[in-house]
C-alpha cells in the first residue's frame, strides 16, 4: 500500500522526537512529525523479526506447533529483556514467536533468528548468502523482506533491537510495515493477547512452564497491538494499532520523553483521530482539509517573512 501524506495539524502536543497518525484502511498518514527521520527502534525491531519469520514459515509451509527450538547458550546469554530462557530449553516455534512479542524476549528473538538463519543455510543458500552465520543470515533476510515492503529508510543489524547505532528505521516505514504484518493472522494473533502460559522442556528433558504478560499496557483500552520498546540510545518508543467498528488506526511514536507518555500520547493521538475521521468521514473531504491547512501555514510563514523584510 502506497502512503500519502495529507499533512493534517493535530495540534497535539506530542514528546516524541518522531511520530505518525495513520489511517490503516486508506494508506492515509493524518498527522506527523519527522516521519522520514532514521532513528533506533528498540524492541520494535521484533515486528520485523516475526514478519521475516512469518514470511518464512509460509514459504516452507512449517508447522509453528510441531516444529522446536532449542536455545542455544548465545541466546541464553542475551541480556535486557527476556523470556526467561535457559541455555537448552525447547519450545515449539508458535511459542517462541510468543515469547519475543509478549515479554519483548531478547533471548527468544536471537533464538529465532538461529533457527531461521540455519534453515536458510541447509536449503543450499549458503553461496547466495556468501556467508555462514545463521544470524547474519536472518539479518540479510529481513532487510530483504524491508525493502521488498518498500522500507526505504531501514537497515537491521540485530534480531532484538538492543542499542546498536546500525539499527534504525524511520516512523513512516514502520506505519509501512504495520500495514503488512497485522495482514498476518498469525502475528495479529499473538500482538493482541495480554498473556500467554505454555509448557516446554528444560536441557534435562524436564517438563518447564512459561507465563509471559504483554509489555503493551494498552492492550486493555481497545488497542489491538503492535510493540513496544525502550533503549537509552532509542529513547521509550511505541509502534500501537487500534480498531473498532468506524476506525483502523496505526501510530508510530519513537523516542518519548518518559515510557509513561508512550501511553498518554498515543491515546490522546487516537482520541483525535477518531474525531477527524468520525468527522469528515470521506477522503476527499480530509484532503480538502490537509489542503486548506497547508495553504494557511504557507501564508503565516509569508507573513513571518514579510514581516522580518519590513523592520
Amino acid at each position: 500500500m502506497k502512503l500519502k501524506n495529507l499533512g493534517l495539524s493535530s495540534g497535539l502536543k506530542i514528546t516524541a522526537k518522531s511520530w505518525l497518525i495513520l489511517n490503516a484502511k486508506t494508506g492515509e498518514i493524518l498527522s506527523s512529525q519527522q516521519e522520514h527521520e532514521r532513528r533506533e527502534i528498540a524492541s520494535i525491531t521484533k515486528v520485523m523479526t516475526a514478519y521475516t519469520a512469518i514470511q518464512i514459515i509460509n514459504n516452507l509451509n512449517i508447522d509453528i506447533k510441531q516444529s522446536k527450538i532449542e536455545t542455544s547458550h548465545e541466546a541464553a546469554s542475551i541480556k535486557g529483556t527476556t523470556a526467561e530462557l535457559a541455555k537448552g530449553d525447547v519450545l515449539s516455534l508458535v511459542d517462541m514467536l510468543h515469547g519475543m512479542l509478549l515479554p519483548s524476549g531478547n533471548d527468544a528473538a536471537y533464538a529465532l533468528a538461529e533457527y531461521f538463519g540455519l534453515i536458510l543455510l541447509e536449503l543450499g543458500l549458503k553461496s547466495q548468502y556468501k556467508m555462514v552465520d545463521p544470524i547474519q543470515i536472518f539479518l540479510h533476510e529481513m532487510n530483504k523482506t524491508a525493502k521488498s515492503i518498500g522500507m526505504t529508510k531501514s537497515n537491521f543489524a540485530s534480531p532484538h533491537g538492543l542499542k546498536n547505532c546500525f539499527n534504525k528505521s524511520s516512523a513512516i516505514d514502520l506505519a509501512k510495515l504495520s500495514i503488512e504484518v497485522m495482514k498476518c493472522p498469525l502475528f495479529a494473533d499473538i500482538v493482541k493477547k495480554q498473556s500467554y502460559e505454555c509448557i516446554g522442556q528444560d536441557i534435562n528433558e524436564n517438563v518447564k512452564k512459561f507465563i509471559w504478560f504483554n509489555t503493551n499496557k494498552l492492550l486493555a483500552k481497545g488497542f489491538n497491538g503492535l510493540k513496544t520498546g525502550i533503549t537509552p540510545s532509542a529513547g521509550p518508543c511505541l509502534l500501537s494499532s487500534y480498531v473498532d467498528d468506524q476506525v483502523q488506526i496505526t501510530m508510530v511514536l519513537l523516542s518519548c520523553k518518559t515510557p509513561d507518555h508512550r501511553w498518554t500520547e498515543t491515546l490522546k493521538m487516537k482520541d483525535w483521530t477518531i474525531k477527524v475521521l468520525l468527522k469528515t468521514k470521506d477522503t476527499n473531504s480530509l484532503h480538502k482539509v490537509g489542503k486548506e491547512e497547508k495553504c494557511k501555514r504557507d501564508k503565516s510563514v509569508g507573513k513571518k517573512k514579510d514581516k522580518r523584510v519590513s523592520v
